[in-house]
């Protein structure tokens, strides 16, 4: 998740915990909802209605092998601070999403990309029950720049406690980070070659949890592994 706006989405949470249960949702468009999932569209934190240098190249048009490959691609695996990684290696990759969330969410995507406005990003949430009081959480959003797709991963398969009462974050707030992320965000092309979320800092790299929770695909290399 972009550190820049990271803030500015807590004290968003924080309002929102005052106002109460009747606050109005903070999203523009709902493309699909079921009991553990939802696709919608909502206000990009770092566009500014003002400025068309921040806005996002919406609407866009994917095609489904694009968003198939982009969510198929991505992998994710334990992080390890460099100390840990000289001691015990990396840890294995594994595929950030399950054959049956990719298949859910490609249609959606797609919509939800062509619907989008410049000032708008696309989010995302899946969910599956733990027991009657936790679910495991997958959460983030896409948005497209020029020539570029960006993907944010705010959470992933974190266990997150229902409340008794009050807001439920996990789904009103999909780019709202539940926990500190604990994995590395990678992209696996067909040739196995791999691209990296950027990179943390000296410090963050051997003390540190702050890590980017955002990818960048190039849309023309997309393109040319399309089937």
């Amino acid at each position: 998740m972009p550190k820049s706006w990271r803030w500015g989405l807590f004290f968003l949470v924080l309002a929102s915990g005052v106002i109460g249960c009747a606050s109005p949702p903070f999203y523009s468009y709902l493309v699909y909802e079921n009991p553990t999932a939802f696709v919608r569209l909502e206000f990009s934190p770092w566009a500014d209605t003002d400025r068309p240098d921040t806005w996002n190249a919406h609407p866009a048009t994917l095609s489904r092998q694009q968003i198939q490959k982009a969510l198929e691609g991505l992998r994710v695996r334990e992080h390890r601070a460099v100390p840990f990684r000289w001691i015990q290696g990396l840890a294995p990759l594994e595929p950030a999403f399950r054959k049956e969330e990719v298949k859910l969410l490609i249609p959606r995507l797609m919509e939800g990309l062509e619907l989008a406005v410049p000032q708008e990003l696309v989010t995302f949430y899946v969910s599956h029950p733990v027991n009657s009081t936790k679910r495991e959480v997958t959460s983030g959003g896409l948005y497209l720049t020029e020539g570029q797709l960006h993907i944010i991963l705010s959470n992933y398969r974190i266990m997150y406690a229902i409340p008794p009462a009050g807001l439920i974050y996990d789904r009103r707030f999909p780019l709202f980070s539940l926990a500190p992320l604990g994995v590395d965000i990678l992209y696996e092309a067909k040739e196995k070659e791999l691209v990296r979320a950027k990179e943390e800092g000296l410090y963050d790299a051997f003390f540190g949890d702050e890590r980017s929770g955002e990818i960048v695909l190039n849309l023309s290399e997309l393109s040319l592994m399309e089937m």
